[in-house]
Formats: C-alpha cells, sequence, structure tokens
C-alpha cells in the first residue's frame, strides 16, 4: 500500500514540455527512425519474404504514419498546457498514449491500404496492433519519455543540511526562506533569500536574475539557462509571489516604487535598480500604486 500511495505524487512531479514544435518533430523524429532502421535491417514479422513493388517506399509510409500522429498530440498538448501553469508526468503520459493510438491507426490504415491491401475489421486491427504496433510502442514509449524527460529544473525552498540548518529552519525576523533556482545545466544553482530578488529578464534561452547582495553593497546580475515562464509559475503564490508584469520581466512586488508613463509604454520603478522595466498593456497595476514623473537620466533596460 505504500507504494501505490506513491504514484500521485509520482505522477504530479513536473516534466519538461517542449515549447518548440521542433524540438518535437525532431524527438519524435528520432524515434521515427529508429522504427525504420529496425524494419529494413532486423526485417521482422516476416520481413524478408516482403517484397512487393515498390516495397521500400511502401515501408517507409511507416514512418510518415508516426510522424503524423505529432499531429493531433501536439495539438492536445498546446491547449492542456494553455490551461495549466505546469506540465507534469501525468500530462506527458496522455500525451503519449494520444500519440500511440494515433500511431496504431494510421499504420494499420497505411497496411490496409497500400502494404498488404485487404479489407478492414475490428478483428484484424486488434491483432495488427497486438502483433506489430504493441511491440513497437512498448520499445518507443520508455525511449520518448526518457527523451522529454525534465532537467534538473526546481525553484524551491532550500533543503536543511548540517551547514545550513539553523538558517533554512529558523531564518531571522523580516527574512524569508531560501531559495534553490537550479538551471538546465547540472552545474548552475543559484542560492538567494527571497527579499534579495529584485527582477529576472528573459534573454533567448537564459534568464538573467538581478539579485541585492547580500551584505548591501549593490545588485548584482547572475545569468542561468532557465526558462522564464516556469521561474515566473514557480514564484507565482505564497511567500514568493511575484509578478510577471512583460512576457520577458518578472518583478518583486515590493521592490517596486513607482509606475511612469513613457508615451504609450509604461514602466516600473525598482528600489535599488536604475533601469525601468517595461509593462505589458494587459498587465493591471494597483490601484494604489503611485505615478510618478520621468527623470530623463532614467533608460529602459
Amino acid at each position: 500500500m505504500s507504494a501505490l500511495s506513491t504514484v500521485p505524487a509520482w505522477l504530479q512531479q513536473r516534466w519538461h514540455f517542449e515549447t518548440s514544435p521542433w524540438a518535437a518533430l525532431r524527438r519524435f523524429g528520432l524515434a521515427t527512425g529508429l522504427v525504420l532502421l529496425l524494419l529494413f535491417w532486423l526485417q521482422p514479422f516476416g520481413g524478408e519474404r516482403y517484397r512487393a513493388p515498390w516495397w521500400a517506399l511502401r515501408l517507409l509510409g511507416y514512418g510518415v504514419c508516426l510522424l503524423l500522429a505529432v499531429l493531433p498530440m501536439r495539438a492536445w498538448a498546446l491547449r492542456r498546457r494553455a490551461r495549466q501553469p505546469l506540465w507534469r508526468l501525468q500530462d506527458e503520459l496522455q500525451a503519449l498514449a494520444i500519440w500511440a493510438a494515433c500511431s496504431a491507426g494510421l499504420s494499420y490504415a497505411h497496411s490496409c491500404w497500400l502494404v498488404s491491401p485487404r479489407t478492414p475489421s475490428w478483428v484484424d486491427f486488434f491483432m495488427f496492433s497486438l502483433v506489430f504496433a504493441l511491440p513497437f510502442l512498448l520499445m518507443l514509449l520508455p525511449l520518448l519519455l526518457w527523451q522529454g524527460r525534465a532537467d534538473v529544473l526546481a525553484v524551491q525552498l532550500a533543503a536543511p543540511t548540517a551547514e545550513n540548518q539553523a538558517s533554512t529552519t529558523a531564518p531571522a525576523a523580516g527574512t524569508s526562506p531560501q531559495i534553490v533556482v537550479q538551471g538546465r545545466n547540472r552545474d548552475e544553482q543559484l542560492c538567494f533569500r527571497r527579499e534579495q530578488l529584485v527582477c529576472a529578464q528573459a534573454q533567448q534561452n537564459y534568464v538573467r536574475l538581478q539579485l541585492e547582495a547580500e551584505d548591501g553593497s549593490g545588485i548584482q546580475a547572475h545569468l542561468l539557462r532557465l526558462p522564464l515562464g516556469e521561474l515566473a509559475a514557480s514564484l507565482a503564490a505564497g511567500e514568493t509571489a511575484c509578478w510577471r508584469v512583460h512576457r520577458s520581466w518578472l518583478v518583486a512586488p515590493e521592490r517596486v516604487q513607482a509606475w511612469v508613463q513613457t508615451g504609450r509604454q509604461r514602466q516600473l520603478r525598482l528600489r535599488g535598480l536604475d533601469a525601468l522595466i517595461p509593462v505589458s498593456a494587459d498587465f493591471e497595476l494597483p490601484a494604489e500604486l503611485p505615478s510618478a514623473g520621468l527623470d530623463a537620466a532614467q533608460i529602459r533596460p
């Protein structure tokens, strides 16, 4: 029973979501290439006796079916991802199940139409799925799951250790728990307290975090290979709540001093930062936030 009780938590773990369609296509393209390699090299299921006209092109059609099955899976995944801030393992498994079902259906249609022309039937489809499709899917699904595994990416309260147990379990009054940000590269890790965070800016595949030095000497910039969207989702509630004021900017609300209007663009003035932060038109600023005139010496970042 103890093992069964851990299944929900295991399914809820954060997983990596391919935001780029080309990255998703590359991922399934590798799996498709493996299937075609096995079909032409090992020639399973009596493939060595199959020599119909244009037999090589007919077998290549199975690869096309596997790639076409990515389209409905991708459409479902994008809709699912738009409704929730995080992509979890259970979502990944559902997406792969959709891909597997579509792959089996398309491959069976291709088999009945071109590879071995015959009249389709449910019994024939069941036997095709059991004998032909299932062995390949059982081989591919773990590979696809491994390829799409979550990189070590976590934004969480630091776990107590022998060295920092006193500071993490009983933080000083007026301070917040420590936050650990792990980048995509395994050697990238940044530890800071919530009150040190000023803002974070997306820069291509990296995030530039502006943190106040612990000794109060000024603002320090740190660069991590990390999607801003996942950082924002992790800091969206509780003690670590931040504002996603722009698609490229995340700010600590307690650092906001005022907002200024420059033409049609709203910008924020942050305590400890000289540059102004742009605000998206659809972000609603608190009514109590004061407005300030623009100093000519200040420029946008």
